[in-house]
């Protein structure tokens, strides 16, 4: 199970509310807390190129590129105001996007959990010193996970709604790209307003994914986070939606991440199928050895085998670790670099981009029964 570092996160929403001014307004006009909809997608001047005559410019919405970092390709393209700017974080504390009236917006991963029926699976995540977390309602993670360590850190939750218009835009994006194996997916988003100590105003969106298996679950949450000063609030939280509900993904970056994935899982099912006749050549050769020479012989060259194999079982037992936070890491199989949650002493890495961190310096998954199906290797964290 892998939390959100939500006290980084609300200290920098502490630090960025508190710089702004104006009066105080409780009334938001998106939804009550009963989870009353409000059709973003349709809201006046937030359609691409639109700019109001009567007002200061902010509703003039163009197409603001994303680059994906690894392939320089466009990855999608969001409609915010002309203004505003997606910048790249120089550090963690850093907003994403920016724009007049104190406008930020940071994105944030937030709880990256796995739940299994398999008594094998969850064997290994025992054997990794990691928990499994069965999923739950959203409305349910943000009372357990986000309002207790927002709330430490000075916020009250004053709001909370559905926004089905997220929920699925995040459903559509994710049907396009490519699944290793089928699943039933689900998508869920949740509005929340938030005021610290100060009386400043902060709108997060929860947004919650879950990817059910035939024996397991895997879940995950992220989040982005808004806050400006006052006077700018209420138009800078319909602007955000209106974005994310309107961002156009760009078709050529979706079908080169859909090739890669799928040469990737292709490469994983060749190196299982070599490794599996590697096996067989290994156990005739011995059959045959047993059958050609006499019981002695036989003995001392089996005890010899097993010795080599349990040394080489033992070398290998002692790499493997896991927990939270990011790290990035670099695969030397592929010469990839990759994002893992942070905390663990060691990360062995399939290639398909998976991976098990553990804390267990004993366990090994190219020795576990229930994950050897395919190759794992041991990346290295890069300084």
């Amino acid at each position: 199970m892998k939390t959100a570092q939500l006290p980084l996160l609300a200290l920098s929403f502490l630090c960025a509310t508190a710089c702004n001014n104006g009066p105080n307004n409780d009334q938001y006009g998106i939804g009550d807390e009963e989870g009353g909809e409000t059709s973003y997608g349709e809201m006046p001047g937030m359609d691409e190129g639109v700019n109001r005559p009567n007002d200061d410019g902010r509703t003039n919405i163009t197409l603001h590129p994303v680059m994906d970092a690894k392939t320089g390709m466009v990855s999608y393209q969001m409609p915010l105001p002309a203004s505003w700017k997606i910048v790249t974080p120089q550090t963690p504390q850093d907003p994403h996007i920016v724009g007049p009236g104190g406008v930020k917006i940071y994105y944030r991963s937030g709880s990256t959990n796995t739940y299994s029926n398999d008594p094998n699976m969850q064997q290994t995540y025992q054997m990794a010193g990691q928990a499994m977390r069965p999923p739950m309602e959203i409305s349910a993670y943000l009372q357990q996970d986000l309002v207790p360590q927002m709330t430490g850190n000075g916020f009250q939750l004053m709001k909370q709604y559905p926004i089905p218009q997220v929920a699925e835009r995040n459903r559509a994006y994710s049907a396009k790209l490519f699944k290793v194996a089928p699943s039933r997916d689900q998508q869920f988003a949740l509005g929340t307003e938030w005021r610290n100590q100060e009386g400043k105003p902060l709108f997060m969106i929860v947004n919650m994914s879950v990817s059910q298996g035939q024996n397991d679950v895997f879940w995950f949450t992220n989040m982005q986070a808004l806050t400006a000063e006052e006077d700018q609030f209420e138009f800078a939280k319909r602007a955000l939606l209106n974005g994310i509900i309107n961002t156009q993904d760009d078709p050529q970056q979706i079908a080169a991440y859909n090739a890669n994935e799928q040469q990737k899982a292709n490469q994983s099912w060749s190196q299982h199928n070599t490794k599996m006749q590697q096996n067989q050549r290994n156990f005739d050769q011995q059959q045959a050895t047993h059958r050609s020479t006499t019981d002695a012989v036989n003995k001392a060259s089996m005890d010899s085998y097993n010795s080599r194999m349990e040394s080489m079982d033992n070398n290998q037992r002692g790499f493997t670790n896991y927990i939270k936070d990011e790290y990035t890491v670099a695969n030397p199989g592929d010469g990839q670099q990759y994002q893992v949650e942070s905390g663990s002493n060691q990360y062995w890495m399939n290639n398909n981009g998976e991976y098990i961190p553990s804390n267990n310096a004993t366990y090994d998954p190219n020795a576990d029964n229930a994950v050897n199906n395919q190759s794992w290797q041991e990346v290295e964290v890069v300084p």
